[in-house]
């Protein structure tokens, strides 16, 4: 399959086959009112082929070239753009669509610029879905402002408005699901709180009746009160301890149901792990004061005490840790608002993508729908290869 040439820009008019290699991309060969040395349009000749074939890497070595000779040209530095798109590599696709659009002074390559430039950024929220709805509402969010850009340029641009009104849904959705995290985050804040001072009051009343164990110690050495009576202190005690340990088993039976479908984070697991530890001082406390053994039931109970403070200790940094997280979460929602009323020309980027393998991908400028439906079938096969286990297989492009 050979690449178009063109005379001047044209838009491009992407095809979705039924089955084999996604048809190509129409390149920009030919500058209007530029006339390229022929080793230049030789080389961007070169590399549309290489493209067409799916062979990105080396068409980005043949563009690369074509920009050492010609650094001012923009049609290129677009093409290559183009190329990264292909290769997932969407950090530096979005850079260079940036630099295009900024730097040419043709507003056909610039509204193309700035399409693909959209795509970019819906592409990357699309695979963020599943893993964090607020980078992937941000870049939705970008989507819309590049499009929009588009269509300022290129009123006719139908793809562009469909587009945005793809994105629309999806941002619809996506609100929809922080906000039920939000108030789900809410309600687990509230039962932490509570949780956190049932473990204050637990610590508090344990030292109490340590305290206690201890007078009752002290007047039995005294000769302030006699065995039977000490006996029946400690039996008293005994039946306390027991109280206390019900509690704590309740606020451990609590703090296991936190969040069912996500893992305890190791501050939670902690805090389970101290009351754990203090029920079993507490069993201690208690048989010994059944025995009227009030030194060893006072060093349980002060053990017990210790493990309850420590429980309460783990789940107040658990709970600052979640507070930090919603700050940051409503910051980055207060920085995606202002982002959506601005400009994208020079959006602050990771700079370093992990490098994914060469596949088929959809044209730069596929619609969103085309890109959605794409990220969604390859959403499926990889949960299919997940289940039935990786293997390599032979690339065909």
């Amino acid at each position: 399959m050979n690449a178009r040439e063109f005379n001047g820009i044209t838009g491009f008019q992407p095809v979705i086959p039924r089955s084999g290699w996604p048809w190509y991309l129409a390149l920009i060969l030919v500058i209007t009112g530029v006339t390229m040395a022929s080793s230049v349009q030789k080389l961007v000749h070169q590399a549309n082929m290489l493209y067409d074939k799916g062979n990105f890497n080396e068409a980005l070595q043949e563009y690369d070239q074509a920009l050492i000779d010609s650094p001012q040209l923009l049609e290129p530095k677009f093409n290559k753009a183009n190329c990264y798109f292909q290769l997932d590599d969407l950090a530096e696709a979005i850079n260079l669509y940036n630099e295009v659009a900024a730097e040419s002074k043709n507003m056909e390559l610039v509204a193309k610029a700035k399409y693909n430039l959209g795509n970019c950024y819906f592409q990357r929220g699309s695979k963020q879905k599943d893993s964090n709805l607020q980078k992937a509402l941000e870049d939705l969010q970008t989507s819309i402002v590049c499009w929009r850009s588009a269509l300022e340029i290129d009123p006719e641009n139908d793809k562009a408005a469909k587009n945005i009104e793809v994105a629309r849904l999806i941002i619809k959705d996506i609100i929809d699901q922080l906000n039920k995290q939000k108030e789900q985050q809410q309600q687990q804040a509230e039962k932490q709180k509570q949780l956190q001072e049932q473990l204050k009051e637990l610590a508090e009343q344990q030292k109490a009746l340590a305290k206690q164990t201890q007078q009752t110690k002290e007047q039995q050495e005294k000769g302030q009160i006699n065995q039977q009576q000490a006996d029946d202190n400690y039996k008293k005690q005994a039946e306390e301890q027991s109280q206390l340990k019900k509690e704590t088993e309740q606020a451990s039976q609590q703090m296991q149901q936190q969040d069912p479908n996500t893992p305890q984070p190791p501050q939670m697991q902690q805090a389970a792990g101290e009351l754990e530890q203090a029920m079993d001082k507490q069993s201690d406390a208690e048989t010994k004061l059944k025995n009227s053994d009030g030194t060893s039931a006072k060093q349980s109970q002060d053990k017990a005490a210790e493990h309850l403070e420590n429980a309460l200790k783990a789940l107040s940094q658990e709970n600052q840790q979640n507070q930090q997280q919603q700050n940051q979460q409503q910051q980055q929602e207060q920085q995606g608002q202002t982002q959506q009323q601005q400009e994208p020309n020079q959006p602050g980027e990771e700079q370093q993508q992990n490098q994914q393998e060469q596949k088929a991908a959809a044209a730069p400028d596929a619609t969103a729908q085309e890109i959605l439906d794409k990220e969604q079938n390859e959403k499926k096969q990889r949960q299919i290869l997940q289940r039935a286990g990786y293997q390599k297989v032979e690339k065909d492009w």
